[in-house]
């Protein structure tokens, strides 16, 4: 099995955000790690050169699959039917990373680890697909399961990679007269100097990795996003709220209170959010401070991905 050959296509950038790539690329990383041969192509208008290694840059306009490969992920919102198509044909096995039950996709596997995949969007399984679905299958990066959690006095916030709905300054003004420090991640340079300069504030503009997960790692209380990042918090045991600046996020969030991932979540759909944020973690750090999360992800996802896959292909 050492001569597999494995690729994966995804999407990222300013407007995009990077949970699809974090998460593609964690499972990258395992198949590497077993020595693997592996190939990650990435449709972005931002270069990661220093962050994630590897990477060839493409566009799905301009889709081809290059290399013969046995098996290829892919992870899109914007991939057309016609690529999925291309790739199932392309392969001995298909893997597609989903959300929501996005398309009526070809013959493969489909990888949905969000904890109510099951029973929400695969209740009538067909004869052309095999599942990996729930939170057995959440990949979780190789540091993140290296990293032994310290509590500070801190609130940590992240937005998504690009902070699509520009939240990051209403919700830093929202909490001022919580007196802890907030420690927001910013990607725009813009934004970083406008929030740098307000009190109890510590802005981390484009982290390191490393940074980023030492950072999440020692925080009292969390607001993140429905997103990759709020699955990682949980892993780290972060008491988290989760805000839904998203139509297909709020069904995910609801799901990740009622699985215990997170403590809490808030719409921005709702006219009264900022009031239900504020009070939410008012009453979270004040009020239930030393709130044990549990650990319901035990990290192991991607190496079940890559047990899964490769008993499919033998199969």
């Amino acid at each position: 099995m050492n001569q597999l050959n494995v690729a994966f296509y995804t999407e990222a950038g300013k407007k995009r955000g990077l949970g699809h790539l974090v998460r593609s690329y964690a499972i990258y990383e395992k198949f590497k790690s077993l020595n693997i041969k592996a190939s990650f192509f990435l449709d972005s208008d931002i270069k990661f050169q220093n962050r994630f290694n590897g990477v060839t840059y493409f566009k799905w306009n301009d889709f081809k699959v290059i290399n013969k490969c046995d098996l290829i992920f892919i992870d899109s919102y914007e991939a057309d039917i016609n690529i999925y198509k291309k790739v199932s044909e392309s392969c001995a096995l298909a893997v597609y990373i989903d959300d929501y039950g996005r398309l009526n996709y070809p013959k493969g596997c489909i990888l949905n680890f969000a904890p109510n995949a099951e029973e929400t969007f695969f209740k009538q399984k067909k004869t052309k697909h095999s599942y990996l679905l729930g939170l057995d299958y959440l990949p979780i990066r190789e540091l993140f399961l290296k990293m032994i959690p310290t509590e500070q006095k801190q609130i940590f916030i992240m937005l998504g990679g690009s902070d699509t709905a520009n939240l990051s300054s209403i919700i830093t003004d929202l909490l001022e007269d919580i007196n802890v420090k907030k420690v927001i991640v910013v990607n725009n340079k813009q934004v970083a100097e406008m929030l740098s300069e307000k009190v109890n504030v510590e802005v981390l503009y484009q982290p390191s990795d490393a940074e980023l997960i030492k950072t999440m790692a020692k925080s009292s209380l969390a607001v993140s996003t429905a997103s990759m990042s709020l699955y990682e918090l949980s892993y780290l045991k972060v008491p988290t709220i989760a805000i839904a600046v998203a139509e297909n996020q709020e069904v995910g969030a609801k799901q990740l209170v009622k699985h215990r991932l997170a403590k809490s979540f808030v719409s921005i759909a709702d006219k009264h959010w900022q009031n239900v944020l504020k009070e939410a973690v008012r009453k979270l750090y004040l009020t239930e401070r030393g709130a044990i999360m549990d650990r319901v992800v035990d990290g192991a996802g991607t190496q079940r991905i890559f047990n899964e896959t490769q008993r499919l292909i033998t199969k």
